[in-house]
């Protein structure tokens, strides 16, 4: 077996340091996904009453849009579950625990592709400037190719995964090169800190616990050409054709707090440092790498997650496909035109020029 493919498991904090240091973690975050999969998780029952899975990353226009009201105000009423990363997410959706997923698009797309009922509808952020590989302190490393024969921890079949790869190919590297251990985002931290990986990719609030410990960034998913981390919202297919006039709630919720947001950026920074507990300096520079979309950017020629057969977001969703495939992440090769589902913001689309 290759050492690409020796994907371990997440570590064991065998030390009592390490073992300290993720708890605290781990109580800093807030609920991890196990405990989200356990808890508050029955689904609303009720038309105007939806469960949404999110991640506790700067998201401005949502932290906006839910503390200001503006989904009760559209009579929607969200009950949030929270979540440290996608995977879980997809079990807690298999299992009706939630009706709709936060993630990246291509992730989402490994779900689909390995049978869940799993299809997106909205991207509407550019996560990418803060997804990145960080080394410790006292490391040496300072390019891609000094990863050589390396450890490195990240979540496996994320944007992390995805992005290390394509940088690896980059610069003229085979994937056997280095060594990667399958860990969540909390474990990340600890571990590089702990000295057990010589590197971790991970993403914000997570890479930021680690810059503030001394670790530093030397690649992010903005670096490549077209970067892996578009976020937005999925479900299941039966559910969203049934809920339509919630999923069009959703969105115009998205949408006031987008507009707020340029009104009053600020907002988004409190409201980030509210929900998420990372603190003020954090949330302003992770929000300066950030980009948002309306909640029909996918229509729009000129947006990057403009999705057509021959857009950018399609590309890179084929290309996000055939690694799955040849790193076997995936049973089989997905139809992405299938798993995109395009009904819901050209709804919202229509229904919004009706209004004007």
């Amino acid at each position: 077996m290759s050492s690409f493919n020796r994907i371990t498991s997440c570590l064991t904090a065998n030390r009592s340091a390490a073992g300290r240091f993720a708890t605290l973690l781990l109580r800093y975050i807030g609920i991890t996904a196990a405990v989200a999969i356990t808890l508050g998780t029955t689904p609303a029952r009720s038309a105007d009453s939806i469960s949404v899975g999110y991640q506790p990353i700067i998201n401005g226009p949502l932290w906006i849009a839910r503390h200001e009201g503006y989904f009760d105000k559209l009579g929607l009423k969200v009950n949030w579950i929270k979540f440290t990363s996608g995977a879980a997410q997809y079990a807690a959706l298999a299992g009706d625990r939630i009706n709709l997923a936060w993630g990246g698009v291509g992730p989402q797309l490994l779900a689909y592709a390995n049978g869940a009922d799993v299809h997106w509808i909205a991207t509407v952020m550019d996560y990418n400037g803060v997804e990145a590989i960080v080394v410790p302190p006292s490391s040496t490393v300072k390019s891609i190719k000094e990863l050589s024969g390396k450890k490195i921890g990240l979540v496996t079949g994320s944007d992390a995964h995805y992005g290390l790869l394509k940088a690896l190919q980059e610069n003229g590297m085979s994937p056997h090169s280095i060594n990667i251990l399958n860990m969540q985002p909390p474990q990340q931290v600890a571990a590089l800190l702990n000295g057990d990986v010589d590197a971790v990719f991970t993403w914000a609030p997570f890479l930021f616990q680690l810059q503030d410990r001394g670790a530093h960034a030397i690649f992010n998913n903005g670096d490549l050409k077209y970067g892996p981390g578009y976020l937005g919202w999925a479900g299941k297919k039966a559910w969203l054709d049934r809920h339509r006039s919630d999923i069009l709630k959703l969105l115009r919720g998205w949408d006031m707090g987008l507009q707020k947001m340029k009104e009053a950026p600020q907002l988004a920074i409190r409201y980030t440092v509210e929900y998420t507990g990372m603190d003020k300096h954090q949330a302003e520079e992770g929000q300066k790498a950030l980009r948002y979309f309306p909640a029909d950017g996918m229509l729009d020629p000129n947006s990057p997650v403009y999705w057509s057969s021959t857009s950018g977001l399609h590309g890179f969703l084929d290309d996000y496909a055939k690694f799955a495939q040849t790193y076997k992440l995936v049973k089989s090769v997905p139809d992405v035109d299938s798993y995109m589902m395009t009904d819901f913001v050209k709804a919202y689309r229509k229904s919004k020029e009706s209004h004007r």
